[in-house]
């Protein structure tokens, strides 16, 4: 049957089709955020529940913290970004006392929310840079390795024009000239630190690591934040309530936050392998 383009067989199909597309992009983000879950599970740290529920008389508490397995997901340069960023929002040092870390501090449920999704975002760019930076790393040993080979062979073939007496000779110096180039090639092998490689990006370059890749991403980050943080009745974040919280808990959330980030790149990165995922421009 054929269907011409203004007419209302035409408008019913291209609604039909606009449903579809949206049950599957919401079942998508479902299974996104499934395997999200499931990550968590994997190192035994439940997610924290709707944040009302954790508020008792204005005042939030999250038990036990699970500071050291939320930790544990990350490298060791990683995990020294993530303490300088929870030093950053909570005002505390990674050193400080427990005594410290139990005195409480007021935040409204707005900003808190805001720090939610800072963190989940900044989790979601370090997964991305220190990825590429690997990468990078990767790159440079393998060209490394390249002009070791063809300088290697070079050499072989000027020791033999010497012929076999000057290369028994020169046994000691080729020793200590190929010792010499070990050594600068283990010294080059070491590689920039995370930390300087993030801090020397170009905006462009940050820009696109910290840009979400899919649309998908962004509706999860958004259902989930107002999930966490929304009004029981209305889901809205916009609230002004002001809330006393420990500065253990505040860490609790950050770094919970950090390690969805990570997760989410994994996932996202995962499920674009199977199904393609809406760009997000």
């Amino acid at each position: 049957m054929l269907l011409t383009v203004g007419s209302d067989e035409a408008c019913l199909h291209r609604r039909v089709a606009q449903l579809k597309e949206k049950e599957c992009q919401l079942a998508i983000e479902d299974v996104m955020y499934m395997l999200i879950f499931y990550r968590f599970s994997e190192i035994k740290v439940p997610l924290v529940p709707r944040l009302s529920r954790c508020v008792y008389n204005s005042r939030l508490e999250i038990c036990p913290s699970r500071d050291w397995e939320l930790e544990s997901i990350h490298s060791l340069e990683v995990l020294e970004i993530v303490r300088e960023h929870v030093t950053t929002i909570i005002g505390l040092r990674a050193d400080s006392s427990v005594t410290d870390y139990w005195a409480t501090t007021k935040i409204t449920r707005l900003m808190l929310g805001r720090v939610y999704v800072a963190s989940v975002l900044y989790g979601y760019f370090l997964k991305s840079a220190s990825l590429r930076h690997h990468l990078e790393q990767s790159l440079a040993l393998a060209n490394q390795d390249c002009h070791l080979g063809c300088r290697t062979s070079n050499q072989f073939q000027e020791l033999c024009a010497y012929g076999l007496k000057n290369l028994v000779f020169d046994t000691v110096s080729n020793k200590q000239s190929v010792s010499h180039g070990q050594g600068s090639t283990n010294q080059g092998m070491k590689g920039e630190p995370l930390k300087c490689y993030v801090m020397r990006l170009d905006p462009e370059t940050l820009q696109r690591c910290a840009k979400l890749k899919s649309k998908e991403a962004v509706h999860l980050i958004e259902n989930h934040s107002c999930a966490l943080f929304g009004d029981g009745k209305t889901g809205l974040v916009e609230n002004d309530e002001v809330i006393l919280t420990s500065f253990s808990s505040l860490r609790r959330l950050v770094l919970e936050a950090v390690a969805f980030g990570s997760f989410l790149w994994d996932t996202e990165e995962y499920i674009d392998t199977v199904y393609k995922l809406k760009e997000n421009n």
